[in-house]
């Protein structure tokens, strides 16, 4: 059963010395000052990184992630950590690189609604399942050169079922000389090729810092306590306010729906279904949800039970709704109405009416988006489509095959009685 999953950023390097550990040791420290309420868990792939220096309370040991293929929880993994940051132990050396859905399937089982921000060098062998499971990936680049290699890792997070869009490149300071380092506009020159060649690139810098350097990485602290008026600081806040804003506005979804249908994680029938709810964009694979079918065209989509009861909301429909049968939902036009009203009948279990109500639907509106999130179309283009609404029940109870015979006998009742006119 797919629960909450955390939102996976890993920050990975294409060549050492760039500052990919201090980038994701200190931005998980700032994910947690901007949002103390969000839970914030860090993991280190390498296992001679000793976390404990920056994140350990106490001298407890940490479970290693390699644990979720035992089937015990992600967030039974975790310790508690220094600033509010959680974390366990690196996977151990015997788990299993050949099957790279490991991690994000363990995930997938986790309550834990934060962020899991994973560090994993280009080497490790390992990190192909950390790509498959990641939201978002963050690459501190220094060398034009080494942009074949993250060509390479562009590929194997979009064979994996990432989107080119949650990829970015964050230009670096640090590390030993470049092969372009005779070369006027270092930095130009990167983001220049980085652009040619489809990347998105950020517009901070991870800059060289003297004063970072000797009170904040050599003694394995955060820069937010150690070297607060650096210019790094600021760079540190940006970038955890982006993966915090790409978190919030939600276009992981769509890659982690198809993720999940690919490791079969969700029956059969989830694959003819529509599970991204049409009002808040967000996945409908838990808890109570509606199933809206469009006939003809017969369309299907799940619609969270809070977003469609906002919907309804203010109508009558709304009042009857609550123990119905179901909810037809036409275009007035078809029965004699206005060609910007829809239809609104609630009928009870054994297929009565209960309630028959027009309502006029304002341009750009959520009935307005639920139609054309459905049918394609906008209302004013309707004529014959119906849009049936069941009642709202378990997610995994509609993508049930003995639920949705139920439902097609529902809907053979109520188009028999649309052809003999009888609502």
């Amino acid at each position: 059963m797919i629960l909450r999953p955390p939102y996976v950023v890993v920050v990975t390097a294409p060549s050492s010395g760039v500052g990919k550990s201090t980038l994701a040791g200190n931005l998980v420290v700032y994910l947690k000052a901007l949002n103390e309420e969000l839970p914030v868990a860090y993991v280190s792939f390498d296992a001679q990184a000793n976390v404990g220096e920056m994140f350990a309370l106490s001298s407890g040991i940490a479970a290693p992630l390699s644990d979720l293929q035992q089937g015990i929880p992600f967030e039974k993994l975790l310790t508690f950590g220094e600033f509010g940051v959680e974390f366990c132990a690196p996977p151990e050396a015997g788990c299993t690189a050949e099957v790279p859905t490991w991690l994000r399937k363990g995930l997938a089982q986790a309550d834990y609604d934060g962020i899991l921000l994973l560090d994993v060098s280009s080497d490790h062998p390992l990190l192909r399942a950390a790509l498959w499971a990641a939201d978002m990936v963050l690459l501190p680049v220094k060398d034009p050169a080494a942009l074949s290699c993250v060509v390479d890792l562009k590929k194997a997070f979009i064979a994996g079922g990432g989107c080119a869009e949650q990829l970015w490149l964050l230009p670096s300071e640090l590390g030993e000389g470049s092969r372009y380092r005779q070369a006027a506009g270092l930095e130009e020159f990167l983001r220049f090729a980085a652009v040619e060649r489809g990347f998105q690139v950020l517009d901070e810098e991870f800059v060289v810092d003297r004063q970072v350097c000797e009170q904040a990485v050599r003694l394995a602290k955060p820069v937010l306590t150690r070297a607060s008026q650096s210019p790094l600081h600021q760079h540190l806040r940006q970038l955890a306010g982006l993966i915090l804003q790409q978190r919030q506005q939600g276009d992981f979804f769509r890659s982690r729906v198809a993720r999940w249908l690919d490791d079969r994680q969700l029956p059969s029938r989830a694959r003819r279904i529509a599970l991204l709810c049409p009002f808040c964009q967000r996945p409908v694979v838990t808890g109570r949800a509606h199933y809206l079918e469009v006939y003809p065209a017969r369309r299907r989509m799940l619609l969270h039970a809070d977003c469609f009861a906002a919907l309804l909301r203010g109508t009558a429909a709304g009042d009857f709704y609550g123990d119905s049968g179901g909810l037809l939902v036409q275009p007035a036009i078809a029965t004699g109405g206005m060609s910007r009203q829809l239809k609104l009948l609630v009928f009870d279990r054994q297929f009565e009416l209960l309630n028959s109500e027009t309502i006029s639907v304002v341009e750009r509106s959520a009935w307005a988006k639920l139609i054309y999130k459905s049918t394609g179309r906008w209302l004013t283009e309707l004529y014959q489509e119906k849009l049936l609404v069941s009642a709202a029940v378990p997610v995994e109870k509609i993508l049930s095959d003995q639920w949705y015979k139920h439902f097609t006998a529902v809907r053979k009742r109520l188009r028999q009685q649309c052809r003999e006119e009888k609502i």
